[in-house]
């Protein structure tokens, strides 16, 4: 039998994933993915797959249930050794679809990936059952050459395409012309870094998931093009607060096709043959002006089975979206709806007949924060089996709007695209405590069952919208939040903060007393693994979430001076301990931006649109995002919200946008490197006895 192509690209894979412990790999026969994991000769585990991403998943299985070990974005344990199971175990999906990335990912973790941070990205993907996935990366360069045919010069359409870190919303079709835009250099080179990811996907057996041409267009369009029909679309929240939208150039009309043909030719000739193309009507507001949404959405698969005739049409349920007259005029079976919540499909008694796909939304904006419910995961596939059987419901997808936090939430959920059957959560937790700490630590296991009560408990909580504006809490009515409470350190300070992001609960959904009898526990298996990397991390993130809880715990008293001193003393703890992992370090993230410049200007240019995101979001038009993409990282705990809360302790409210602004304008260096134990402080946290 001669070795399929693939194999010796699943066999790098696990070089770069599991370092020295040696495997075999090879090939089982037929569709689907499925793995086995089996005893081979002198006493090698054998890896067999119906390809890359069936055997790297067959590996994560062997490193859990029989190794003990797990790699992951948060910290690796490898065991010494590799030894084969003791019966055969295997796995088949019966999910055909198992779909990554919000697309909103590549603004709050990927901006500024290079390929060592993709090539990493993409095993871990494959590990965990990943079969197709959002790609934004380069896609401007395609906008830059389709839009050229249309009248458009360079300089006017790198002024209109945002930084890399606000792509993702202008794809969405939410804003435009921000940051003091792009260069073609840069364009360039996430264009060369987008070829090489894609060719990395592929090769991996991950369908790549590109942006269709929704229409969007640069302002002047019908200008330039007489007798085309633009709609203005006003601003982004369903034309209420937010930035101005992009021009719409109407779907149904021939100009749009013409438009769409160059799109899709231009991004053929890029990046090469793609058909499976991720297109959202009226995403969070917009207007199809005089012209039906049915009749739109009729030109935009037109102008997709015109470029490829396998096309897939990739929609997101969200916010009142898919409408059913979508499915009135399309193909059904060449959809696929992503049920970012997983409760649409309920309401709306499945999508019309299209194939989806059960997600789950485990944080906005990529913000920290212990949050997600184990025990919906958990049962999920008995109350998935009726579309399941039925076969409507053809995927999972974990659409987290950022993908590096809450490690529990990601590995629970990725376990789903193997079974049919509810998850034994006892079971599940105790194994996945084994396997993260590579020791079966009792301390450690009620640690996790403590949380598992607690933060990890619901997706409940109570939900809020910005207070006062009746008609914009009447058009979001479909609009359900998802998300844990924040950080009130990262809240515009008040002396009633309660929420730093203006969407989210405004209330803990836990007894903050059970996350820190856990913390407690967990800091009692030091002894035991405190040289564990995954270990290390997870202390961090629960500390954290103590800090936070302890802070938020002040604020009814926030009026004494000692509790405003006592306040600022638990941001400056919180950063000391975050700059000892690499994960929670805002200078990280700036090197990142920065090393993609080719002057010191652009440089500059991306450092600013940056620290933006994770603070004031945008320009002022953009307020209502204030905080959106908040992060407990080292460097913005001290640098920005200590500096805020000090002044406002000082000198009462001021002009917090400007603030906000005036930091992200002004450079200052910080560590893009970890340092200290944090262990260690973590430990001295404990034995902190101060009463306020």
């Amino acid at each position: 039998m001669t070795t399929p192509a693939w194999v010796p690209v699943a066999q790098e894979a696990l070089r770069r994933l599991a370092g020295p412990l040696a495997f075999e790999v090879r090939a089982l026969p037929g569709d689907g993915d499925r793995f086995e994991i089996r005893a081979g000769e002198e006493g090698r585990t054998v890896l067999a797959g119906t390809g890359p991403v069936a055997v790297l998943s067959g590996f994560a299985h062997y490193l859990r249930h029989v190794a003990r070990g797990t790699v992951s974005r948060w910290g690796d344990h490898l065991p010494e050794h590799a030894p084969p199971p003791a019966e055969p175990l295997s796995a088949a999906s019966p999910y055909r679809y198992r779909v990554a990335y919000n697309l909103t990912v590549a603004g709050y973790t990927t901006p500024f990936y290079d390929w060592d941070d993709w090539q990493r990205e993409l095993d871990l993907l494959a590990a965990s059952g990943v079969n197709a996935a959002h790609l934004t990366l380069g896609q401007e360069a395609v906008w830059l050459e389709a839009f050229a045919e249309f009248g458009y010069t360079e300089s006017e359409l790198l002024a209109w395409i945002v930084p890399p870190s606000h792509q993702p919303w202008q794809w969405l079709n939410n804003i435009h012309s921000f940051g003091g835009g792009t260069t073609r250099g840069l364009v360039e080179r996430r264009a060369e870094l987008a070829i090489r990811v894609l060719a990395r996907m592929r090769e991996l057996g991950i369908t790549p998931i590109l942006p269709g041409f929704s229409g969007t267009v640069p302002g002047g369009f019908a200008e330039r093009n007489p007798g085309a029909v633009v709609v203005p679309q006003g601003r982004w929240f369903m034309d209420v607060a937010g930035p101005a939208r992009p021009d719409w150039l109407d779907t149904s009309t021939p100009h749009y096709a013409q438009v769409a043909a160059a799109f899709y030719r231009r991004q053929r000739e890029r990046f090469g043959e793609s058909g499976t193309w991720a297109v959202d009507l009226l995403h969070e507001g917009g207007k199809t002006g005089d012209t039906s949404l049915a009749d739109a959405a009729s030109g935009v698969e037109r102008a997709m089975r015109a470029a490829d005739p396998g096309y897939l049409w990739v929609v997101q349920a969200w916010a009142g979206n898919p409408r059913e007259e979508l499915f009135e005029v399309c193909d059904r079976d060449r959809m696929l709806v992503l049920d970012l919540t997983g409760d649409t499909w309920r309401r709306a008694g499945g999508f019309w007949g299209a194939p989806w796909a059960y997600g789950i939304l485990p944080n906005y904006g990529g913000r920290h924060g212990l949050y997600g419910s184990l025990p919906d995961i958990a049962a999920a596939p008995a109350a998935l089996a009726g579309p399941l059987a039925s076969g409507e419901l053809t995927g999972l997808t974990n659409m987290a709007e950022g993908v590096q936090t809450n490690p529990v939430v990601w590995d629970l959920f990725a376990d789903l695209a193997w079974t049919r059957e509810p998850v034994d959560l006892d079971a599940w937790l105790a194994d996945w405590v084994h396997a993260r700490y590579g020791a079966a630590d009792p301390d450690a296991l009620e640690a996790w069952r403590l949380l598992r009560a607690s933060a990890y408990a619901t997706w409940g909580g109570e939900t809020s919208m910005p207070e006062g504006d009746e008609e914009f809490a009447e058009k979001l009515a479909d609009f359900h939040v998802y998300a844990a409470t924040d950080s009130v350190f990262a809240a515009t300070p008040s002396f009633t903060a309660d929420q730093a992001s203006a969407v989210g609960p405004r209330r803990l959904h836990y007894d903050p007393a059970q996350v820190e009898a856990a913390w407690r526990l967990l800091l009692k298996a030091a002894p035991r693994l405190r040289e564990r990397d995954t270990y290390r991390h997870d202390v961090v993130d629960v500390t954290r979430q103590v800090l936070d809880d302890r802070g938020r715990a002040l604020v009814p008293r926030l009026t004494e001076p000692a509790v405003q001193e006592r306040f600022l003393q638990l941001i400056d703890v919180q950063d000391r301990l975050l700059a000892t992992r690499s994960e929670f370090l805002l200078g990280r993230w700036l090197r990142d931006a920065r090393r993609w410049g080719a002057d010191e200007q652009e440089r500059r240019d991306l450092e600013r649109a940056a620290k933006r995101l994770v603070t004031v979001w945008g320009g002022p038009d953009a307020a209502i995002l204030t905080e959106y993409a908040n992060r407990n990282w080292a460097g913005l705990m001290s640098g920005y919200y200590r500096e805020r809360w000090r002044t406002f302790f000082a000198q009462g409210e001021i002009d917090w946008n400007a603030f906000g602004q005036a930091w992200a304008d002004r450079h200052a260096d910080h560590p893009a490197e970890p340092s200290g134990d944090p262990v260690a402080i973590a430990l001295e946290i404990v034995g902190d006895r101060t009463e306020i």
